[in-house]
């Protein structure tokens, strides 16, 4: 079975449900098959890994059919399968080992991380103090070959925000993904995972940190003042993103792209690697400093008290070709 037919059936069998919640199921769970792509398994064997669509569709409803929610005030009696703020929130943190995170908005309601915890896998500590809402899970082991198994469990932990949340949030993860979309207004938003992808799409944040060390990064569709965004090892890619005062793309061993960006401080870098897009503006504007040592270049250095704009593209062993579009 190819990844498009199991997606098809998995949305056939759940094609009852808002589309919304669909569009992000069926995106959770292509990026599970491109992950496993990446990894150097066959489209094949990563399928061949996972459950049926048919019993994950059925897990899906068992999961989101019945929640019971657990707070920080006081302990539910019955399964715990959610963790929900009962006071007003300014701060939320959440860190995860070994598992995916997904960050959406809802309408309205509390700050709300769904998620099952399994016995004698995993550990929770969940606190709620003076406006802060602190998440912390831990795996119980941690060996190779537990980890690698990981890979294949389609366990999930969902972070839910409603649209008018305003303030600070810290995620961070290790060896796994995490995926962002919808963030109305955040003042904050700092992304950080040590082995594994980063995806933030349609978010308005004021100023933005994002950190994959050994991850590829992927910025979609976004708006702020500040973003900062570094790779160890990976590629960076940014598409329709607007921020005002500073936009920054780093990374050590991987591309760097660019497209449709605006600002008025662009700096775009890596050591092994292109650097390539557009930024929607005049390029008269702009005072540039560029350099590459093993590659063309098709931009020219120029520095001017008469430009306000500033843009930086530098790489060691690769081409840069920015163009500029109005």
């Amino acid at each position: 079975m190819k990844k498009e037919e199991y997606l098809r059936k998995l949305k056939f069998q759940l094609i009852d449900l808002p589309g919304e919640d669909l569009e992000q199921i069926e995106d959770f769970y292509e990026e599970l098959i491109l992950d496993g792509i990446e990894q150097g398994y066959t489209e094949d064997e990563v399928i061949a890994r996972l459950e049926r669509p048919e019993d994950v569709a059925e897990k899906i409803r068992a999961e989101y059919g019945g929640l019971v929610v657990y707070t920080a005030h006081g302990k539910s009696k019955e399964e715990k399968q959610g963790y929900e703020s009962v006071d007003q929130i300014h701060t939320v943190r959440v860190e995860s080992e070994n598992m995916r995170i997904r960050i959406r908005t809802v309408e309205s309601g509390p700050v709300r991380i769904l998620f099952q915890p399994r016995e004698g896998q995993d550990m929770v500590n969940f606190k709620e103090e003076d406006g802060v809402f602190s998440f912390e899970h831990r795996r119980k082991s941690n060996s190779y070959l537990d980890w690698l198994s990981h890979f294949f469990d389609t366990q999930v932990l969902i972070l839910e925000l409603p649209m008018n949340f305003a303030g600070n949030l810290w995620v961070r993860t290790k060896n796994s993904s995490v995926s962002v979309s919808g963030l109305g207004n955040l003042s904050l938003g700092e992304f950080i995972s040590n082995n594994g992808k980063i995806h933030v799409k349609n978010s308005h944040i004021e100023k933005l940190a994002v950190q994959a060390n050994n991850g590829k990064i992927d910025l979609s569709n976004l708006m702020g003042m500040e973003l900062e965004a570094s790779s160890g090892n990976g590629l960076i890619t940014a598409r329709e993103c607007r921020f005002t005062e500073r936009l920054v793309m780093q990374t050590q061993n991987g591309a760097v792209t660019g497209k449709n960006l605006i600002g008025d401080n662009i700096s775009m870098q890596t050591c092994n690697g292109f650097v390539t897009g557009n930024i929607i503006g005049n390029e008269k504007d702009y005072n540039i400093e560029s350099s590459t040592k093993n590659g063309f270049n098709n931009l020219e250095n120029v520095s001017s008290p008469e430009r306000s704009k500033k843009l930086r593209a530098k790489t060691h062993n690769g081409r840069i070709q920015i163009e500029f579009t109005m």
